[in-house]
């Protein structure tokens, strides 16, 4: 009996135990991590009011720091156009036409005068002269346009000889409001200072028929004065430009135009740092080119 009960008291405590053990492994077991929240994107910051964009810093035009940058119309280098000119003549001499185109841009040309021989063997001569207004300037392109204006151009007369009778022999005639547009492209020369690369030139214009234009001499040899001016008219143009044009490629008229155009360049660039023209700071040329007829440069005070 006692034995029997025995068994059973131990089994009874073995039970506890093994019920204690269930519930300490239940209690114990790990859970499982509860699962992340989706990752949110970063909340964008709202601009405040009042406070603009930083805007992006442009390109300065080459150079290294403390470059200056700037530009100069090429209407400005070649000088004041009140003082430009083309003066028509060849009364007195050939070389009484001359003109001035800006710095330098100076010379006088070969005008030659008419000769036109008639069927009886005798000649006719013209003569020419006019002066012209200071020119409008403007550009064109990558060309600057200097258009004089001529209010009146006149062409002297004689048959034979130059007598008061060879004078009034012929009639004078006249070209009004001749317009001769001279277009200058500029460039630059090997210190990158202005200079220019060529010139070429047109007028426009007609001679204004006289009230009498044929004219007969010993009866049956006629002269038609208006057309043999025409003529002579058509031939200045090209005598105009070659002439301007051989004048101003000459070493010496370049040599004096660049060094004219290299001292008015340096003060305005001196001017434009801030820097008195007349001290002795030198400037260093980094980069320049045109554009259109804009000298851009970029440089620094020596």
């Amino acid at each position: 009996m006692y034995m029997r009960n025995a068994c059973s008291i131990i089994g009874i405590m073995a039970g506890v135990i093994f019920s204690s053990s269930l519930a300490l492994a239940q209690v114990f077991q790990p859970r499982p991590s509860p699962p992340l929240p989706p990752a949110q994107a970063p909340i964008p910051t709202p601009a405040q009011p009042g406070l603009p964009r930083q805007p992006a810093i442009p390109q300065q035009f080459g150079g290294p720091q403390g470059a200056v940058s700037t530009s100069i119309p090429f209407i400005d280098i070649l000088g004041g156009p009140t003082k430009s000119f083309i003066q028509l003549g060849n009364m007195r001499s050939p070389f009484d036409t001359n003109f001035s185109l800006g710095r330098g841009l100076t010379g006088r040309i070969a005008l030659e005068k008419y000769t036109y021989e008639l069927g009886n063997g005798e000649k006719a001569y013209i003569h020419i002269t006019g002066g012209s207004n200071p020119p409008i300037v403007t550009t064109e392109g990558a060309e600057v346009r200097l258009q004089f204006v001529f209010p009146a151009i006149q062409f002297k007369t004689y048959y034979k000889d130059y007598t008061g009778e060879g004078d009034s022999a012929l009639s004078d005639l006249v070209a009004e409001k001749v317009l001769v547009d001279v277009f200058i492209l500029p460039t630059l020369n090997e210190r990158r200072f202005p200079t220019f690369h060529s010139i070429r030139i047109a007028i426009t214009g007609a001679v204004k028929e006289a009230e009498k234009c044929t004219h007969y001499f010993n009866i049956i040899f006629p002269v038609n004065i208006c057309k043999v001016t025409a003529e002579y008219f058509k031939q200045i143009q090209p005598a105009l430009e070659n002439g301007i044009r051989d004048v101003l490629l000459t070493p010496q008229t370049r040599a004096q135009f660049e060094q004219q155009v290299f001292q008015f360049v340096r003060a305005e660039l001196l001017k434009k740092a801030g820097i008195n023209p007349m001290s002795p700071a030198q400037v260093e040329i980094i980069e320049a080119e045109f554009r259109g007829t804009d000298y851009v440069v970029s440089y620094l005070i020596r």
